[in-house]
């Protein structure tokens, strides 16, 4: 099956959105990170759950910023290796990575927080693209993406965690 053309400026405007995104919430911007999504949104972050709309995202925002304090200070979401499927003339599928880097202010040590994608949808209904739905899937356990046969995997010993 042939791979979509999408065309440069869409492509581009899309990373842009994106990098808008990372730092709005690196950088615990709300006003940014809501300017990324439509009105009627819908971000799923597991475990906290499904969060629809403006408000709702604030909520969730809150609680990844202020809940936890030293904790989510110093990250940085970066997104790469974006693949985009149309579904529409106004909407498009994006997939991407997002592994997540962090500074810690106490230790002044940097270190890998995780990794996970992302699996979006945006839409430029209203003249720009912005974010319809957005999904975080953390590579934990099962969660790490794989559609190869599952001989590649290993049934490791499990040990606690640190």
């Amino acid at each position: 099956m042939p791979r979509p053309k999408i065309p440069v400026e869409d492509r581009l405007e899309i990373q842009e959105l994106f990098a808008y995104y990372a730092w709005g919430l690196n950088t615990g911007d709300a006003d940014e990170v809501l300017a990324c999504f439509t009105e009627d949104c819908e971000f799923e972050h597991l475990p906290q759950g499904i969060f629809r709309g403006h408000e709702q995202l604030r909520v969730l925002l809150n609680h990844l910023w202020y809940d936890k304090p030293g904790w989510f200070v110093g990250r940085q979401h970066l997104a790469s290796h974006f693949v985009m499927t149309p579904l529409s003339e106004q909407e498009m599928h994006v997939k991407a990575y997002a592994p997540i880097v962090q500074h810690n202010l106490d230790y002044r040590s940097n270190f890998v927080f995780g990794l996970a994608s992302w699996d979006n949808v945006c839409t430029k209904a209203s003249g720009e693209w912005l974010f319809k739905s957005l999904r975080v899937v953390k590579w934990m356990g099962d969660g790490v993406p794989w559609v190869g046969e599952d001989r590649a995997r290993i049934s490791a010993p499990t040990r606690p965690l640190i």
